[in-house]
């Protein structure tokens, strides 16, 4: 059963009140490295770093609206160069919903006695064109801010969010040891910091980090709006996807093939898929890709594979300079493998469905 405390906020300022937090928690576990979203110096950027300096947690900022990669591949690439020592790690949903998947997919279940997984809730990110603008502009602190106060009145103000991000599945971690709450919450006062049971909250100590419980209305209030948004959500999807099939009559082969014509086959989609690795290069014909004596239907099969576990993360369109609207194409895919399948991407609780 979840064990849920409260994390007062310090003078309004929730990403200050978390740093605090964080180095806290790393003082009483005594962790090797910690991965997670820095801020650049000037504060006009992010990007997922491994920690090794506890000093260096004041530059942690999980709330900025950027996501210039998905850190699921660097999480667990870390993980295999780091055996046996003790590492956190902060992901959004997307990136834990990948993460869990590439444990399965290469079993290697974690160790939780050495490894402690953050997630964060996550209402959204902006497309890079806007990330550059907010460079110029100098106002990530800012752009935190106002994503904050979205997330406590249930994403209901209009952002301009990535197609991935207006169409995800759930915004909140599953799976997570820790999950730092946003949604629906107060972030001017509090933070929910919710541990996935009472083992995991005793041994990391959070009775010392966040000494206070949380009511039942703030657990449920976060929960149901964290639900309303995942609605609201597939209800933007099935409309999205709704209107390229009518639209540009995406429900016949022709048609969709007919997306990809402008594809230069470059395979940047691919190398920026956290789970991603080579599966079917050969079938596409990728430039460097080594032929294969792969049969085209386990290239075929391989593929589905790929698309079952598919996270949502929306990494493939953002690195597409062809224009090929990726999101949608795959999200309408996976979806239906998935549902094929009565499979939940991420879900740890669930085997992949072609393992026995």
């Amino acid at each position: 059963m979840n064990v849920n405390r409260i994390l007062e906020v310090h003078d309004s300022n929730a990403v200050d009140t978390l740093q605090q937090f964080l180095a806290k928690l790393w003082e009483q576990n005594g962790f090797d490295l910690f991965l997670a979203p820095l801020e650049s110096r000037d504060h006009t950027g992010v990007s997922v770093q491994q920690i090794v300096d506890r000093r260096d947690l004041e530059w942690v900022n999980p709330f900025a609206p950027i996501m210039l990669s998905n850190a699921a591949r660097f999480a667990s690439q870390t993980l295999q160069d780091h055996p046996g020592e003790k590492i956190a790690a902060i992901l959004r949903p997307c990136e834990l919903r990948a993460f869990i998947e590439l444990q399965k997919r290469k079993n290697m279940p974690l160790d939780r006695s050495s490894v402690v997984i953050l997630g964060v809730d996550c209402i959204g990110t902006f497309p890079l064109e806007d990330s550059s603008r907010n460079k110029e502009a100098n106002s990530l602190s800012a752009w935190t801010e106002e994503i904050l106060r979205n997330a406590a009145e249930g994403a209901l103000r209009p952002q301009r969010f990535r197609t991935s991000c207006q169409v995800c599945d759930w915004p909140a971690p599953c799976g997570a040891d820790i999950t730092i709450g946003s949604i629906g919450v107060s972030t001017n006062q509090y933070l929910l910091i919710i541990a996935q049971d009472e083992t995991i909250d005793t041994r990391l100590g959070l009775c010392s980090a966040a000494p206070i419980h949380a009511s039942e209305y703030q657990v449920s209030h976060r929960e149901t709006v964290v639900g309303a948004i995942a609605d609201m959500r597939s209800g933007v999807r099935k409309k999205l996807v709704e209107e390229m099939q009518g639209s540009y009559r995406f429900n016949d082969l022709a048609s969709f093939l007919a997306w990809f014509a402008n594809c230069s086959l470059c395979g940047k989609c691919l190398d920026a898929c956290p789970l991603y690795e080579g599966e079917f290069g050969s079938l596409l014909g990728l430039p460097g890709t080594r032929k294969t004596s792969k049969a085209p239907l386990a290239e075929l099969v391989a593929m589905s594979r790929w698309l079952a576990s598919c996270a949502g993360c929306g990494m493939c369109e953002q690195s597409c300079r062809c224009d090929v609207p990726l999101t949608l194409l795959i999200s309408a895919l996976s979806h239906r493998v998935r549902g094929e399948m009565q499979y939940r991407c991420g879900d740890p609780a669930q085997r992949l469905p072609w393992t026995s």
